[in-house]
């Protein structure tokens, strides 16, 4: 991947390759969770991905992607640990395929949606903005109905201010958001957040660089690399609530001390296969397998935070002996109780899984991403490398920092009035 600097903060990055038949096209606009309103930022996903100045009816945009061999195009929001990330992004057929220049069609999709939004006198179409709300209300209650999602959210709001601040706004946060907060919101991200865009696929770069100076007029911008979040917390805390659920979720939240620039960084990733990331995992075998104590379990590695988040639904009857069971797994790992069977089955499914993730465009821009951020210091070959020569102590090392920090439970209401 080769970067370009177009104006300060404004970085293009070139990964050239062969392997796909569309040009992929990102822009990424970042900002410091602490500096941002995230209801506000919500909106700007909706309102810059519907219609724009030029496109103002969804007929269309249809019509105009059509004219490009359906072309792909979506903004979505994303929080990075310290950052939030809004990405706009478009993959269009290699026009090499049909003797097209559909390049400049894609950057003129991506320079109107962006910059040209519907704006009447300083301020989003008012209809747009209405129908924009209703819209995120109706995907935030969709996503407090599926109880694991609520369950997440809701650990995040209890764990602390850092993972509060992650969580989903909530309704009330988006009835108050004015149209003149989304506007603020908007003048931010065009005036002041940092900027990288990515160009992945097979494209001729002066032509690449050619169309982005003469579509776009960049400013320099501020600069956000405060990026990893470690999470710390010092006492441990138990919160249970109830809702009208036929199944009920515990999210565990653990923290690791350890981030993704630690040199534990593939050790971790190794160790939580083991505990739960896949289905030989501990947390899989002994509770689901064996004991049939859960639906489902997993656990999750955030290394830009320092956490693990174990998942599962169970029945309320089982709720202490499976978070006892989660806790006992975890203490076998960290008193060096595993096999050489299952510690060299979860490096194969790791390495399968990190090799894999260059065959996909949306995984290799993440992994694209995290290099920007992290100033290359995570190269996903040398994770690959180094998980190829860690041992099964230097996983035990690796949790042995790992300590329950909150136990979450959303408790299914029939099994809260039994107790009663």
């Amino acid at each position: 991947m080769k970067t370009i600097v177009l104006e300060k903060n404004i970085n293009c990055h070139l990964h050239q390759t062969t392997k796909f038949n569309d040009i992929t096209i990102s822009f990424r606009f970042r900002n410091n969770l602490s500096n941002i309103k995230r209801s506000a930022r919500a909106f700007l996903t909706q309102i810059l991905s519907d219609t724009c100045l030029d496109l103002p009816t969804k007929d269309a945009v249809t019509r105009y992607l059509d004219t490009c061999y359906g072309t792909n195009f979506k903004a979505s929001g994303d929080v990075i640990g310290k950052l939030d990330v809004i990405e706009f992004r478009v993959s269009t057929l290699n026009g090499k395929l049909v003797d097209e220049d559909l390049l400049d069609k894609q950057l003129y999709l991506l320079y109107q949606f962006i910059y040209r939004p519907r704006l009447v006198n300083g301020f989003f179409d008012e209809t747009l903005f209405n129908e924009m709300k209703e819209r995120l209300i109706l995907v935030i209650n969709s996503y407090h109905d599926q109880p694991g999602s609520h369950a997440s959210n809701q650990a995040k709001r209890h764990f602390n201010q850092s993972q509060a601040s992650k969580a989903l706004p909530t309704i009330e946060e988006i009835q108050n958001t004015t149209n003149k907060d989304v506007v603020d919101a908007y003048n931010q991200l065009i005036n002041e957040d940092a900027l990288d865009i990515f160009v992945l696929g097979d494209f001729d770069e002066s032509v690449i660089l050619n169309y982005l100076t003469t579509i776009f007029n960049f400013k320099a911008k501020n600069s956000y690399t405060d990026v990893l979040d470690l999470n710390t917390r010092d006492t441990t805390n138990e919160i249970i609530e109830h809702k009208a659920i036929s199944q009920t979720r515990m999210i565990i939240m653990f923290t690791t001390n350890q981030t993704m620039l630690d040199s534990s960084y593939p050790a971790m990733l190794l160790a939580n296969g083991i505990f739960g990331a896949f289905p030989s995992s501990y947390l899989f075998q002994e509770i689901r397998e064996k004991r049939s104590l859960c639906y489902s379990i997993s656990s999750r590695l955030d290394n830009y935070d320092g956490l693990i988040s174990v998942s599962t639904a169970i029945d309320g009857n089982n709720y202490e002996t499976v978070k006892s069971l989660v806790l006992e797994q975890l203490k076998r790992i960290q008193n060096g109780d595993l096999s050489d069977e299952l510690f060299e089955t979860t490096r194969k499914m790791y390495l399968n899984v990190l090799r894999s993730s260059q065959d996909s465009q949306k995984s290799i821009l993440t992994l694209d991403y995290r290099r920007i951020l992290l100033n290359d210091t995570v190269e996903i070959n040398n994770v690959i490398e180094a998980i190829k020569h860690l041992t099964k102590e230097d996983c035990i090392e690796a949790f042995k920092n790992v300590e329950p920090k909150l136990f979450y439970c959303l408790m299914q209401e029939a099994q809260h009035e039994e107790n009663e």
